[in-house]
């Protein structure tokens, strides 16, 4: 689960650029088979679109709106536990 986080990070920051996969696409610590693999899975399910690069590998080009939800609601449950817990320290102080 770890890979396929760290590709929808990186997909986030990439810029944009229309249909055009990127040239490459790695995630340090994986190996290109496991982030192709998991590329796959994140286009299967929905959450991103991809592109064909210039060597015929298929890579990420976008979130879609169902990727973008799936970042928001990460990101949105790590603040609300954040608060909760500045909440509780504060209570104890």
């Amino acid at each position: 689960m770890l890979c396929l986080t760290e590709i929808i990070r990186r997909i986030e920051k990439m810029k944009y650029q229309g249909e055009k996969a990127p040239t490459d696409f790695s995630i340090k610590g994986y190996s290109k088979g496991k982030v192709d693999y998991h590329i796959q899975l994140l286009k299967d399910a929905d959450f991103i679109k991809t592109g064909t690069n210039d060597k015929g590998r298929e890579l990420p080009i976008r979130l879609t709106w169902k990727g973008h939800e799936y970042v928001f609601q990460t990101l949105n449950s790590t603040v609300n536990v954040v608060e909760e817990g500045i909440g509780v320290v504060a209570d104890l102080m």
